[in-house]
């Protein structure tokens, strides 16, 4: 432990002695993260929520053609209207990646060979539909990235084909959802960042008073953002929903972190020339700092190993790790030298003296207590009134932590990744209107891989029209697409006895339409759900065709497995809430590992923890009284908790174990010096990281808005409990700790005094 401190005081001394260097370092790493930025992609939808596996990626190359769907409203068999579609359909053909276009416009040119003057002929073929949709087929295995031009090009073309005036039209599908919710994420991701910095300036100036650059912390925070975006354009990971909610935290953190330093280096310029104070500053608050940022990245990392395989927490938890690191590192590399330059170049009165300004009195206590201020005098009284009763403190506490773990099994979900985002995005609101027309379109399909031998022979046709028997029958599943429905329309509506009739039926299916169906050896059913299914009817749904699956009984080699984003999400999203429990555990456990490690001292390593337990239950009852769901992000929020919580009641600690060494000085005293010496501070700051979080409560994203609610809620129960339960604990921790000397002291008394007897 004295090395790490020994460490943070060379370093001290270091940046004291060239801060200008140690701020061109700084400002040359900014230009390497500006680069990497550059490079940061964004993940949107289910996409973010689907791991890899080898069945997706099969029927992602061989099946997956994502679509756009143009939904055209008005009289359609008006000439002028379907020479619109007509140009709109040749003009998006020859996008790039768009495989083919389908429209009415088709029918009337194979009909006519061009669109003719009449509206009657043309509704000869079409129809007097007051709407039609052309539909644009994208090629197999594209990324979002590549999808999202086709939306771009395709309002273009829109705008080229120069539809009459009361035609609507209104372009969905997932390229154009997933162009919008990019260009949202990011303006949303800008606007959190400028709302944060605007709210920690406001912060900062209010409660970080007396303290001069009191706004200084914001420019190390900003410093540290930056290099978390470099980070994430080098390592890959991309911007998402999720990740987006992020910046807000870290800028709380941050600034955190920065303010720790801020406070110490200026009590201790109170009483050391400039030379030995930011040594001594960084030497006392760097390590528990420290061990405070790798215990936050711990509770992150506890949320990236119980989520592996489901991206969007994973990057979540990466970019999270990134940020506490870096932020951490911009504390001492920008705030340290730009406070040790202002103090060397300060005004020439101040210059004159070795130590700063401190008021003129010979009273040593006066001083003291001018010092910690009136807010500090409070804060080490109520420390001390809660020490003096502590079994009554901490059984409250325990109370309420029990009622909280009960009223967590009783709080809602909310695991639809269409929840997740604004839902006036026109995008979806498109996508619904386009649904409700159509018979709910791709949002009702799921799909079954189909793999093994002979896929065409006779008998696997009849497992499926089997399978698609069973299947039908079972709730919530209301059509089911195969390709043996397919051969026996192309064959007088009966299927062929024999392998070559198969073939000779496919020959007769069109390349387009067949390859909807087998492709590169493998085969493809489509599983058609029922409308607006909540989430536990999607959960059953995938069951019930799962159990089909056994009960039509595939033939030996011929494997069925449900595939595809839609399948593979709503079960990833609904796992990580169920394990919340675990992920919250694991963070426990991790940090705990890393207190004990650093103090080797059980009493040290169990005391900060503590009070972060009480605040696991607690959130629950927060999160009843404000009707906060339980969403994929807040399910992971147990483990943050632990993790930045812990800075708090570790630096409390620290300071109480700093003044208990010394000579006459009880356990009540010292944890009324603790709490008002560090009380104030870590209030400031913690109020401070409020203010930052609550950036995210105006987040156009419900799931991040209600994620900054419950954090703002759970960093003022962190402050409560560093305030309120860590000094009971610490005296009843320190009390057992004394009983268990004592009698490990008694032990060879009585044993010599027993030996003595047999003498």
């Amino acid at each position: 432990m004295w090395d790490l401190r020994d460490l943070f005081r060379q370093l001290g001394q270091t940046i004291q002695a060239r801060p200008v260097l140690t701020l061109l370092f700084a400002i040359g790493l900014v230009g390497v993260a500006i680069t990497g930025a550059a490079q940061i992609e964004s993940v949107t939808g289910n996409e973010a929520f689907v791991g890899s596996n080898p069945t997706l990626d099969t029927y992602q190359k061989t099946f997956d053609r994502g679509s756009m769907a143009t939904l055209v409203r008005g009289d359609v068999s008006e000439p002028a209207t379907m020479r619109a579609i007509d140009r709109y359909d040749r003009q998006l053909s020859q996008t790039e990646n768009v495989e083919q276009v389908i429209s009415p416009a088709d029918r009337v040119r194979r009909e006519y060979g061009r669109i003719p003057d009449s509206q009657a002929k043309i509704r000869a073929v079409v129809g007097t539909s007051d709407s039609t949709i052309v539909t644009t087929v994208l090629n197999t295995d594209l990324s979002q990235q590549e999808t999202r031009p086709v939306y771009t090009r395709a309002t273009e073309a829109r705008d080229w084909a120069q539809f009459p005036s009361d035609i609507e039209v209104t372009i969905t599908g997932q390229p154009a959802f997933s162009a919008q919710l990019s260009a949202l994420i990011q303006q949303s991701t800008q606007q959190l960042l400028g709302l944060a910095v605007g709210l920690m300036i406001i912060a900062l100036f209010f409660l970080f008073r007396g303290v001069r650059l009191r706004l200084l912390p914001i420019v190390a925070v900003f410093t540290g953002v930056i290099w978390t975006f470099g980070a994430m354009g080098y390592t890959g990971v991309p911007n998402s929903t999720l990740t987006s909610a992020v910046f807000p935290i870290l800028i709380g953190l941050g600034i955190d972190y920065s303010v720790q330093f801020h406070e110490r280096y200026e009590e201790e310029l109170s009483d050391a020339p400039p030379k030995e104070a930011l040594p001594k500053a960084l030497g006392g608050i760097g390590p528990p700092v420290l061990i405070a940022v790798i215990a936050a990245a711990l509770g992150f990392g506890a949320t990236w190993f119980s989520t592996i395989g489901t991206p969007a927490f994973v990057w979540f938890a990466q970019t999270s790790i990134f940020g506490v690191l870096l932020t951490f590192v911009a504390a001492i590399l920008i705030l340290l030298p730009l406070l040790t330059l202002y103090t060397r170049w300060r005004r020439p009165d101040e210059a004159s003296s070795d130590t700063l300004p401190s008021p003129d009195t010979n009273d040593a206590a006066s001083t003291a207590s001018a010092d910690i201020g009136t807010m500090g005098q409070i804060l080490g009284r109520i420390s001390r009134v809660m020490a003096s009763h502590p079994f009554a403190v901490l059984g409250i506490a325990l109370v309420l932590t029990t009622g909280g773990f009960y009223a967590g099994s009783d709080l809602d979900t909310v695991a639809d990744t269409e929840d997740f985002i604004p839902q006036d995005l026109p995008a979806l609101t498109d996508l619904q209107q386009f649904r409700s027309e159509t018979g709910g379109g791709s949002s009702v399909q799921y799909s079954v891989l189909v793999s093994g031998d002979q896929l065409q022979d006779p008998e696997t046709l009849r497992w499926m029209e089997r399978y698609r028997a069973v299947a039908v029958g079972k709730p919530l599943i209301t059509g089911m697409e195969t390709p043996a429905m397919t051969i026996k329309e192309y064959n007088n509506g009966t299927l062929p006895e024999t392998e070559a009739g198969v073939d000779q039926t496919l020959d007769w299916i069109p390349a387009g339409e067949k390859q909807r169906f087998y492709n590169d050896g493998y085969a493809h059913i489509t599983v058609i759900g029922a409308q607006n299914m909540n989430t536990q009817e999607q959960l059953d749904l995938l069951d019930n065709v799962e159990k089909a699956t056994a009960l039509s009984q595939p033939p030996a080699g011929v494997e069925a497995e449900l595939t595809g984003q839609a399948a593979a999400a709503t079960p990833a999203i609904i796992s990580q809430i169920e394990q919340r429990n675990f992920t919250t555990g694991l963070g426990v456990v991790l940090v705990f590992v890393a207190l004990l490690l650093y103090y080797r001292n059980l009493l040290r390593a169990v005391a900060p923890l503590v009070p972060m337990l009480f605040v696991i239950g607690w959130q629950n009852l927060y999160m009843a009284a404000l009707s906060i769901p339980v969403s994929p992000l807040g399910a992971s929020l147990g483990a943050m908790t632990v993790g930045i919580g812990a800075e708090y009641t570790i630096i409390v600690m620290e300071r109480y174990f700093e003044e208990v060494k010394q000579a006459g000085i009880s356990r009540l005293d010292a944890v009324e010096t603790a709490g008002a010496r560090v009380g104030k501070a870590i209030s400031v700051s913690g109020l401070t990281t409020i203010f930052g979080f609550s950036a995210l409560t105006l987040s156009p994203f419900p799931m991040l808005a209600d994620f900054g609610f419950l954090t703002v809620g759970v960093i003022f129960l962190t402050l409560v409990a560093a305030i309120a339960t860590l000094p009971p604990t610490l005296v009843v921790l320190g009390r057992l700790a004394d009983t268990i000397a004592e009698l490990r002291t008694a032990e060879p008394a009585q044993s010599q005094v027993i030996d003595q007897r047999n003498e």
